[in-house]
């Protein structure tokens, strides 16, 4: 099995923060039902899978990390239950050591 590991100045990770109400083409692009509106365009959450060794802040592998809006890229699947995005450290907004509580976005 072959290990996916972020380079430079990027961190790689996982999308918690997934949009609700979506249709995936066969392409496996998500379309939003919500697409344009409030409450599709916002910042996300992401559980990090591995920082690139020029990162400028103190993140680690398992944390979570607020990103803007729009700033990641279009993800690539790595195993079954797996996809990962590309983020660039300047585009994130906050870090937690826990899971955030994602009931109220």
């Amino acid at each position: 099995m072959s290990t996916v590991e972020a380079i430079g100045e990027r961190i790689l990770a996982e999308m918690i923060d997934t949009p609700e109400n979506y249709k995936q083409t066969k392409s496996g692009i998500l379309i939003s039902d919500k697409d344009g509106t409030a409450a599709a365009i916002r910042n996300r959450w992401f559980k990090v899978h591995s920082v690139g060794p020029d990162v400028e802040f103190d993140i680690r592998p398992e944390q979570y990390v607020y990103v803007e809006h729009g700033r990641w890229s279009s993800g690539m699947k790595v195993s079954d239950d797996l996809k990962l995005y590309l983020l660039d450290n300047k585009d994130c907004l906050a870090i937690s050591d826990e899971q955030p509580d994602l009931t109220d976005l």
